[in-house]
């Protein structure tokens, strides 16, 4: 009976709560309610983990009835406590609420990705040099694919990065008016290191599902003899070191330490925070 009154209370709650903000609440979520009223609105996003670990968070073999932990992802809007153990609904749910108009503290986790992006921009652009950005990335060149994200969302873009693995061949969308506007391919290579016809010809080859309008190679490089021609005849844009360059300079003319506004996590954002092992899970 008490379990049943219980889930009774709960479905009145979520109703409540629908009516007010105009989001439906998934399933799996629970909704409480409190005499405070929190606004804005914020959350905390928890990851599930191994009852017992190794150092980098992956399952520790040596230990007997090991599982993995669940803890609750807790959103805060209004007197509305929203209790999940998904943080990919809750995530989701946050991105609903703001987009209906309501307004949601960044995440702990958004902070860091728009404290990572300001970083990309922390050094003066004076004096920049191809050098200067190989150095700066070439520990992790998924950040070079980010600071490019950044410089299209600075010429008016809506930039979605794709996952380190599986990007499906290329590493950003662009977006312009709501429409896909093209798909670009980021390359971090040494000046030495030119870019081939098989990198021309794998974006061209990602295209086919696209049919985006636009395909650009960014570079801080140059191309080949073969993938220029390869690249003219298929409509790909080339946009080799010293056109990165001057599109940078372009930028930093106008605004030397952009602002990264509202950086929403995305899918790949949070894998990164799952363990390496979590898909072992399910399989």
């Amino acid at each position: 009976m008490a379990g049943w009154i219980e889930n009774w209370q709960n479905t009145e709650r979520k109703k409540r709560f629908e009516t007010i903000y105009g989001v439906e609440l998934p399933d799996e979520c629970r909704a409480q309610e409190s005499g405070r009223v929190v606004s804005p609105g914020r959350f905390v996003l928890r990851f599930p983990y191994w009852k017992h670990a190794k150092a980098d968070g992956t399952k520790d073999r040596r230990k007997k009835e090991n599982e993995m932990i669940y803890p609750e992802s807790v959103l805060w809007i209004g007197s509305f406590r929203i209790i999940c153990e998904q943080p990919a609904l809750l995530l989701r749910l946050a991105k609903q609420l703001r987009a209906q108009g309501w307004e949601i503290d960044l995440c702990k986790e958004e902070r860091e990705k728009a404290r990572r992006r300001r970083e990309e921009w922390s050094e003066s652009f004076a004096d920049i040099t191809l050098q200067k950005l190989i150095r700066r990335f070439e520990r992790d060149p998924i950040r070079f694919e980010t600071y490019c994200a950044t410089l299209f969302e600075k010429l008016g873009y809506t930039v979605t990065q794709t996952p380190a693995s599986n990007d499906g061949g290329f590493d950003l969308r662009l977006e312009r008016d709501g429409a896909l506007f093209g798909l670009v391919e980021c390359k971090l290579y040494q000046p030495s290191s030119k870019i081939s016809r098989p990198v021309v010809q794998k974006l061209v080859g990602a295209n086919e599902l696209f049919q985006a309008p636009h395909l650009l190679i960014v570079t801080t490089s140059s191309f080949t003899k073969e993938a220029a021609s390869f690249a003219r005849c298929t409509h790909v844009q080339m946009v080799d070191g010293q056109a990165l360059l001057a599109l940078i300079e372009s930028i930093a003319q106008k605004e030397e330490v952009p602002d990264p506004g509202v950086v929403e996590l995305e899918a790949e954002d949070l894998r990164r925070c799952f363990p390496l092992d979590f898909e072992e899970v399910f399989q």
